[in-house]
């Protein structure tokens, strides 16, 4: 396993405890989160604010990765998963994602999203 792939799997066990001060800990201090259908969101502290408001929506949150696969350098790392929430009201979603990690240093740099919005808004 490859340190972007280690950095990667630190993120997304953050991610599932909804924990955003470590979340934005895994990120470089001028990193991108950008979730293709909606504007990007740019620095370390942007990126807490928004995982903080973001993760509030929900009770729970898991991520299953089905392939993942890095580049020669290890800082770049490509993976189809599925991120299953269940919402505060109760209602659960499933929603496959194609994500794009770019490191430096053993910090992500740029984390791309890209997915269904409409699947997301029950479209």
């Amino acid at each position: 396993m490859s340190s972007g792939e280690q950095v990667v799997e630190a993120f997304f066990a953050a991610l599932t405890r909804m924990d955003a001060d470590e979340l934005a800990g895994c990120f470089a201090p001028d990193g991108v989160y950008h979730s293709i259908p909606l504007e990007p969101v740019v620095g370390r502290e942007a990126i807490r604010d928004h995982f903080a408001a973001f993760l509030g929506r929900f009770s729970s949150l898991g991520v299953t990765v089905h392939r993942q696969v890095a580049g020669p350098s290890g800082e770049l790392v490509f993976n189809e998963r599925v991120d299953s929430v269940r919402l505060r009201t109760g209602r659960s979603v499933d929603i496959p994602v194609v994500g794009v990690f770019e490191m430096h240093d053993g910090q992500i740099t740029a984390w791309r999203d890209y997915f269904d919005l409409g699947a997301v808004q029950g479209d």
